[in-house]
């Protein structure tokens, strides 16, 4: 066993995942990275990451059984758990007529499923800690529609409602679940855009009234709060992290736009 409050996080090997593992690491207590491949929870592994312990766990959070082993992992090695970030998540992009399905279908089992599935899987063991913190990542691309990304959107705006249902079901239990919903943030799944696509990049950038992209570390703090019990009663709340994005009415451009 190990002090401090013992988190589970999926995706943690890169991007909003590791970045959120990085902070509680170094602020709340051990961590449980899980990702699809080994290399990438490498850097958790039977390392000192940050103040506490931490582990990882190559699994596909797509089927129950590579959630269950996550949270098994957690309360064995660290005798319990406390708060389940679920991070792991893929875009894609295409024409409604012509996007292949089987991606669609992709999408939505990583971007949704999983996260059912990391729900049930938690459940059981944040109600033996008597109680805890669920955080789901969305997008404010779950908010409407954008161009040859509605795969994408779609499941954002599944995921979103998914959470707020289950927070209903769960909080009898003390168990809280809320929504990170991040606008344009430097991440791998990102990077694509800024090296590939400048004009969009800025165009993005020139439409949010903090005039910039957010940065990852930002965006975990965010998570971070509603993970720990600074957000004791806040459940099945979606909280922008975007810049002010979601504050326009996309009517008029932005000054100087």
């Amino acid at each position: 066993m190990s002090g401090g409050a013992v988190a589970v996080v999926t995706g943690a090997g890169s991007g909003l995942g590791k970045a959120f593992a990085e902070l509680w690491l170094e602020r709340h207590g051990p961590v449980v990275g899980v990702d699809l491949a080994a290399e990438r929870v490498g850097w958790l592994d039977g390392t000192r990451a940050g103040r506490h312990p931490s582990a990882g766990l190559a699994a596909d959070v797509t089927g129950a059984e590579g959630n269950e082993a996550a949270v098994r992992l957690a309360e064995e090695r660290f005798g319990r758990l406390d708060a389940v970030v679920l991070s792991a998540g893929i875009t894609a992009w295409g024409h409604i007529e012509s996007l292949d399905l089987a991606v669609y279908d992709r999408v939505m089992d990583v971007n949704v499923r999983a996260g059912a599935l990391g729900i049930r899987a938690a459940a059981p063991a944040l109600r033996r800690s008597g109680g805890g913190s669920i955080v789901v990542l969305s997008s404010v691309s779950g908010t409407g529609g954008e161009p040859e990304h509605w795969a994408y959107c779609t499941s954002k705006a599944a995921i979103t409602n998914l959470a707020r249902s289950a927070a209903v079901d769960l909080a009898p239990d003390g168990i809280r679940v809320n929504v990170v919903a991040p606008g344009p943030t430097h991440t791998e799944l990102t990077r694509p855009i800024k090296d590939t696509q400048p004009e969009k990049y800025d165009e993005l950038r020139r439409s949010l009234p903090l005039g910039r992209w957010g940065e990852q570390e930002e965006v975990a703090e965010a998570i971070a709060f509603l993970a720990s019990p600074a957000s004791s009663f806040i459940t099945a709340a979606v909280l922008p992290v975007d810049g002010g994005a979601t504050g326009r009415t996309a009517q008029l451009a932005p000054p100087g736009g």
